[in-house]
């Protein structure tokens, strides 16, 4: 969805180009013949160049590869005088659009309604903030840990099972990316808890993030990898709606390059206006 933000950002963008365009084609004007256009004619696989002035006659001259720096200056005048033609036109109608636009639709309605009616609609849109604290109000049934397991709580207080997962989900509360903990996942009569179901709110589905820490252990790794076989049996692939992160004893997480990748996940899960 695009709101007024949007447009005035686009506006500037537009604005800005269209004055480096404009200052640029002065210059470069200042370098031919008053009234020469550049003609180009396809020849066999390539093309030649011609300079055309404006008059009756349609006088051109032949620009020789000793003279491309020539053409190309001609060809560039006419892709600025375009490009600025076109900038223009659209600064303008995105002016009449935000003068004109409800800037948000779904809002509008709301506000426009009295409340004892609109209560009792069911919205045609809910807005991403509704959606992602809907979202987070599930409540499921959690995996119980046991009695002699050791305690990991995130900055929130929510328990998790290693120091890895806590560093994990303490970042993604940093980069403000709702998830939730070991929710249960069903396929078919086998259920399964994702370390953590995160929302991707720019295409309202639910992305899985499984962290295999012991992957030194030959028993927890022939798990790990038949739970990823799992996933993909059941039509859930990486780079789609899975994250696999590892690690050993030996090489344990690394929290820098783990906090670069939740910064570009936050990007990719349109977390950047939320």
């Amino acid at each position: 969805m695009i709101w007024i933000e949007d447009l005035e950002s686009m506006m500037v963008l537009f604005q800005n180009y269209y004055d480096k365009v404009s200052t640029e084609l002065t210059e470069l004007k200042k370098k031919v013949p008053d009234g020469s256009r550049l003609h180009a004619a396809k020849h066999g696989n390539a093309y030649q160049y011609y300079i055309r002035w404006n008059g009756p006659q349609r006088e051109r001259e032949y620009i020789g590869k000793e003279r491309m720096d020539e053409a190309k200056t001609l060809a560039q005048i006419e892709y600025y005088e375009k490009l600025s033609g076109i900038l223009q036109h659209d600064i303008k109608c995105l002016n009449v659009l935000k003068e004109t636009w409800s800037g948000d639709p779904f809002n509008w309605v709301e506000e426009n309604m009295s409340r004892g009616k609109y209560i009792l609609v069911t919205p045609a849109y809910c807005h991403d903030v509704h959606f992602i604290q809907e979202w987070k109000g599930q409540i499921y049934e959690k995996m119980p840990f046991k009695d002699d397991s050791p305690e990991f709580y995130t900055r929130k207080g929510v328990r998790v099972r290693s120091k890895s997962e806590m560093i994990i989900a303490d970042m993604l509360d940093e980069m403000q990316i709702p998830f939730l903990y070991e929710k249960p996942l069903k396929f078919g009569a086998w259920t399964i808890h994702p370390d953590f179901t995160v929302l991707d709110i720019k295409n309202r589905r639910e992305i899985y993030w499984e962290h295999f820490g012991m992957m030194d252990d030959m028993d927890y790794r022939n798990d790990a990898f038949l739970k990823m076989r799992k996933y993909e049996e059941c039509g859930f692939y990486q780079c789609d709606r899975l994250i696999w992160t590892f690690e050993t004893g030996r090489l344990p997480i690394n929290t820098k390059d783990l906090r670069n990748m939740i910064m570009k996940l936050a990007k990719s899960l349109g977390y950047e206006k939320v």
